[in-house]
């Protein structure tokens, strides 16, 4: 499953006369014109994009994310993610550990000031590196302690996406840290202006949503010594979502089709047992927008609805608080001895 990239083929002598020869011909070939030019630069990525108020505007970045990453029209969706979760630890090499798949539900519903309300819940299993199949205990092998495996089960992620970010100020005073997702806005402009990152590559648009903050724990480490990472969770989450522009910009267009990945920086999870040890685990997983669980992997809509069959259903209430790994196994289980 794992290749080895240091095992490549021996070089081939005719590659390299090739890529010469290539070279040759490049320099040969005539200018582009000005026109030509100019295409070129509008297909590609550039220092410094045209301006577009689709991207570059509080309202029209916020339209935009909520087109690529659910549907602005209020209707149903999903998404689903499958990678691997590895663990780095300092003078050590990066090593995996397990699989993860899993998915969502949701919908997002425009609300009177121009905000978008977010329901959602997801859950998502590990899974043994070799065979694929869901893990229920594992052998840490980071310290030998066998471990039950506590799936990620979330039953709320509900959130507000709003044209204006809170006040990262009034979010520090409450033991907060949290970097924006418009980290190229100024940061002492009033408006907290919403915005994210992205980039153009001919017809495709990536927009780059993150989310990194430095947390209080729920997990006291004086009482939680094998599953608490310490006071403070330190935990990064960055989702690059990939679709069409011209689909974006359409304004009959509700729903982009999109294909991304989410990666994931932080602390070892309490099920690990690995307390305040040295070092974090991250995760890698490609991802997809899907209609509903009727396009997830037969086996994964099976196992849910033996274990978690909730998450088979769309949640339609924003009320439910919003809940993280941690919070949810402070709910469901007892510190370790």
């Amino acid at each position: 499953m794992f290749s080895n990239p240091f095992e490549q083929a021996p070089q081939d002598p005719s590659r390299r006369s090739f890529m010469i020869g290539a070279g040759v011909a490049m320099a040969a070939m005539p200018l582009l014109t000005a026109a030509e030019a100019e295409a070129d630069v509008l297909a590609s990525t550039s220092l410094s994009p045209p301006y577009n108020a689709a991207f570059d505007t509080p309202k029209g970045m916020l339209e935009t994310y909520i087109k690529m990453a659910g549907d602005t029209s209020g209707k149903p969706y999903g998404g689903y993610f499958s990678g691997h979760v590895f663990s780095w630890l300092p003078n050590k090499c990066i090593t995996p550990l397990m699989g993860v798949t899993g998915f969502g539900l949701g919908s997002d519903h425009r609300q009177p000031d121009g905000s978008f309300h977010h329901i959602w819940h997801e859950v998502g299993f590990y899974t043994d590196l070799k065979t694929g199949k869901p893990l229920e205990q594992w052998v840490n092998p980071l310290n030998g302690e066998t471990c039950e495996v506590v799936p990620i089960n979330n039953k709320s992620v509900n959130l507000t996406f709003s044209p204006h970010l809170p006040d990262p100020a009034k979010l520090a005073k409450m033991g907060f840290n949290i970097m924006p997702d418009n980290f190229t806005a100024d940061p002492n402009d009033p408006a907290h202006p919403y915005g994210l990152p992205y980039a153009v590559i001919g017809d495709q648009l990536s927009v780059f949503a993150d989310s990194v903050g430095l947390i209080p724990s729920v997990l006291d480490p004086a009482v939680w010594k094998k599953e608490s990472p310490g006071p403070l969770i330190n935990v990064g989450e960055f989702f690059m979502l990939t679709g069409s522009k011209r689909a974006v910009l359409d304004p009959a267009t509700t729903n982009v089709p999109v294909t991304g990945s989410w990666t994931r920086l932080g602390p070892y999870l309490p099920w690990m047992l690995m307390g305040q040890s040295a070092g974090h685990i991250f995760y890698r997983t490609a991802t997809k927008k899907i209609a509903g669980p009727w396009e997830l992997p037969k086996s994964l809509v099976a196992y849910t609805k033996q274990t978690y069959p909730k998450f088979l259903e769309f949640p339609t209430d924003f009320s439910v608080p919003i809940e993280n790994s941690w919070d949810v196994y402070k709910h469901t289980h007892t510190p370790k001895a």
